[in-house]
Formats: structure tokens, C-alpha cells, sequence
């Protein structure tokens, strides 16, 4: 029998989803996201760069098919093999059109 132990729920997210820094850098594609946090899979060594452990940054997910951008605070949890997990930190997260 397997036990869930996840604290929140999958979100959605389409396939084209990717996160941007507050200065508009292309970090890397988004996955498996959750009501803890995300994925983001690097694109660049300069995006690899700027997500390090511990650091605190304000990601906008942008989904270009969808027209949605979520803008959130997130801290860099950890880095393995080629993906990133993020912590979201502060409060909620915020639609822009």
C-alpha cells in the first residue's frame, strides 16, 4: 500500500511553462509543481548561476499558450542532477495578465 505524504496537491502547469527572474532572465522550464514549490529545469549556465541553494528570488512562471503569468517568492532549496527545486516563501501568489 503506498502512503501519500505530500503535504499539497500537484498543480498544473502546460507543457511550455517557464520561469523568469525579476530581471526578465529565461531560467529554465517549470515542472512538477506542487503547493509547496517547483521544479525549474536550467537552461543556461548564467540561470544555473543565479539559483543557488539559500538564495531568495521573486519568479514569474509565464505560460506563453495560456497568456498567464504567476508571479511568486520562492527560496532555492536544493540543486540534483539537472533540476532545481524552489521553495515558495512570503505570500500568495500573484496573476498578472
Amino acid at each position: 500500500m503506498s502512503i501519500n505524504r505530500r503535504q499539497f496537491q500537484r498543480l498544473t502547469l502546460s507543457e511550455d511553462a517557464v520561469a523568469l527572474s525579476d530581471s526578465g532572465l529565461k531560467l529554465g522550464k517549470v515542472s512538477t509543481a506542487g503547493g509547496g514549490g517547483f521544479l525549474i529545469y536550467p537552461t543556461t549556465p548564467e540561470a544555473t548561476s543565479v539559483l543557488t541553494p539559500g538564495k531568495r528570488l521573486t519568479i514569474t512562471v509565464h505560460e506563453p499558450n495560456q497568456n498567464v503569468n504567476s508571479t511568486v517568492d520562492v527560496e532555492v532549496r536544493y540543486s540534483e542532477g539537472q533540476a532545481v527545486g524552489v521553495e515558495f516563501v512570503g505570500g500568495e501568489a500573484q496573476k498578472k495578465p
